[in-house]
């Protein structure tokens, strides 16, 4: 029950591994990426999704994130957020323990999210209110593996296409993730901090019509974004690090987070 790290054996205790199978039997009920995908094509839903790094801004732990610092405005705007409940939105939370995106032996025996919910759960369970949440890892490689390409496609067939990126970041167009829209357009966005530069960002995006379809990435902007976009009657998706999780699934690359955060200079 252990790992080195730092030169020294991490383990995990029996108290701990019985606080986490109580906290695996009271995890929300969240569906899986197949069911959340069913959810995006067939209903066209908008989508909110929460990683480690919107969970702590929403708590306002992390002041120092290097994606996005911390305010009173986006925890307040995170926090509200994760508890809302509205037909054509599914918020999405981490599974409790996934096969993927999942760093194994990340503390003694435990893979990266057991350790943080071990660490997190009590913290965050009063936000839990929903009856039931989307998978946030139908944005990360899980989804290439637990289904076809092609009906992952099927969000976008046929639809004009904005995708909304930070400037000389990660994101990746990638042909063949995105070979069947029917039009495509782009607005830029800060690759670091894009909130401090919110309304202008928003505003750019409702310069068109509710017939495109908005796919986001820009780290947790785009989970504001989304929800603001959704509530004016747009279909907008905040889809992360999807091109590079595909890349991921490819053996192209190990992970989005090897790739340097600014590849450009901007």
């Amino acid at each position: 029950l252990y790992r080195k790290l730092s030169k020294r054996l991490v383990y995990v205790t029996k108290e701990e591994l019985k606080r986490l199978d109580t906290i695996e039997q009271s995890f929300p009920n969240d569906l899986s990426t197949t069911e959340t995908l069913s959810l995006i094509v067939n209903n066209r839903l908008s989508i909110c999704r929460f990683g480690d790094a919107e969970f702590d801004i929403c708590q306002n732990i992390d002041k120092t994130d290097k994606w996005q610092h911390s305010s009173e405005i986006l925890s307040d705007r995170l926090y509200n957020i994760l508890k809302t409940k509205r037909e054509g939105l599914l918020v999405c939370i981490p599974p409790f323990n996934s096969t993927y995106n999942n760093i194994k032996y990340w503390h003694g025996k435990l893979n990266f999210w057991q350790y943080y919910w071990l660490r997190r759960f009590e913290a965050l369970r009063p936000l839990f209110s929903l009856d039931t949440y989307g998978n946030s890892f139908v944005s990360r490689d899980a989804v290439f593996y637990e289904n076809d390409l092609s009906e992952i496609k099927k969000i976008w067939h046929c639809r004009k296409v904005v995708f909304v990126y930070g400037k000389g970041g990660r994101f990746t167009y990638l042909p063949e993730l995105f070979d069947n829209i029917k039009e495509k357009r782009e607005i830029k966005v800060p690759p670091t901090n894009a909130f401090d530069f919110y309304d202008d960002i928003l505003s750019d995006c409702l310069n068109y019509d509710t017939n495109w379809l908005f796919l986001i990435s820009a780290g947790p902007t785009a989970t504001v974004l989304a929800y603001d976009l959704f509530e004016r009657g747009y279909q907008a998706l905040d889809i992360g690090h999807l091109p590079n999780c595909y890349e991921q699934y490819l053996g192209v690359i190990e992970s989005p987070e090897s790739i340097p955060r600014i590849l450009e200079k901007v």
